[in-house]
């Protein structure tokens, strides 16, 4: 049976997670290192989500060359949805999460789909700690950094 997350995140996905794909380019400074792109880029999909009543337990923003990881503690009981988004610069990105188990990292997760938005929905079975890896496959034509968003949610 599918969760109002796992709804939601397909949503994200198929309707083409919207705006986060929309060229807030116009944003950025002279040296390109504004934040304004991605946090425009954010504000949709954080409308989105609030809108059915979830509670957004997490908000990321960085620079990516190629991935970076951050650790976040799940827990038993809860739905959380985990979306990554890029900037104008970013073609496609990836989302992958591993669970620690036993002192080493276990995939559970993954999106890999070729757009600038990546989704996944993770109902642990207990409380543990996971590893969220956020990577660009592909940059557009002329880029090799840009930055990226991170949402963690749940029911």
């Amino acid at each position: 049976m599918r969760t109002i997350i796992t709804i939601l995140l397909f949503f994200f996905f198929v309707a083409g997670a919207a705006t986060a794909q929309k060229d807030y380019s116009y944003l950025d400074n002279e040296k390109g290192t504004s934040m304004e792109p991605i946090l425009a880029a954010a504000d949709p999909l954080v409308r989105k989500v609030e809108k059915e009543s979830f509670e957004i337990v997490r908000m990321e923003y960085d620079l990516i060359f190629d991935k970076k990881s951050t650790f976040r503690n799940l827990y038993k009981g809860w739905t959380y949805g985990i979306v990554a988004f890029g900037d104008y610069r970013i073609k496609d990105i990836d989302l992958t999460v591993y669970k620690e188990r036993r002192g080493r990292w276990e995939k559970v997760e993954d999106d890999s789909e070729n757009d600038d938005v990546a989704t996944v929905s993770i109902k642990p079975r207990r409380d543990a700690n996971y590893k969220i890896v956020i990577s660009v496959y592909k940059f557009k034509k002329g880029y090799s950094v840009g930055h990226y968003g991170l949402l963690i949610f749940h029911e």
